[in-house]
């Protein structure tokens, strides 16, 4: 996929998880469906988590290859990309604490720009790349392991649709909000 085309993709799925978690009410927002799974904030916060580091990253491409060198291979498919990750998924990475979302202090609007704020610099660092640089750069992912600059930006547009269908799935009263725990 073009460089061109994956911003696309990232910039409609970055605008439709924002829409959507716009579209929950703010008493359900913060509310947890189950004990052992996000609310819609927490969702939105992680995602703010995931890419934050990202923009750092793609800020500095001096770093990544002091950090990580170059690669030496041809960036894989989305669909690799993706099939990778879904063999990890169920494993927790030495450094996945790092996403996991622990600071609610913020309003749901607080949130909700957060994420749109650092998602719209991340847009803005990957525009400044060339096709080639996105395929020499590499940074670490702490379930796959190293990831071509493309192949991040695969992983990251499938991650925000993934958690985006978790939002959209929340807004269902029937599901997120049980009887006998604030739903109808």
């Amino acid at each position: 996929m073009t460089q061109k085309k994956i911003i696309e993709k990232l910039h409609a799925a970055f605008a439709e998880v924002e829409a959507t978690a716009n579209l929950v009410p703010e008493a359900n927002f913060f509310q947890r469906p189950v004990t052992d799974k996000w609310s819609v904030a927490e969702n939105v916060e992680h995602l703010f988590l995931a890419v934050k580091p990202l923009v750092g990253l793609f800020g500095k491409p001096d770093v990544m290859l002091i950090q990580w060198g170059k690669s030496g291979r041809a960036s894989r498919s989305y669909d690799q990309v993706v099939a990778t990750y879904l063999e990890k998924v169920g494993n927790v990475g030495v450094n996945a604490f790092i996403t996991s979302p622990d600071n609610m202090s913020n309003s749901k609007q607080e949130l909700i720009e957060n994420l749109k704020g650092i998602n719209n610099k991340f847009l803005a660092r990957t525009s400044l790349f060339t096709e080639q640089e996105l395929d020499m750069y590499q940074v670490p992912h702490p379930l796959i392991g190293l990831l071509t600059c493309r192949e991040f930006l695969y992983f990251t547009h499938y991650h925000t649709l993934r958690h985006g269908e978790t939002i959209k799935k929340l807004m269902s009263p029937i599901q997120a909000f049980p009887q006998g725990k604030g739903g109808v």
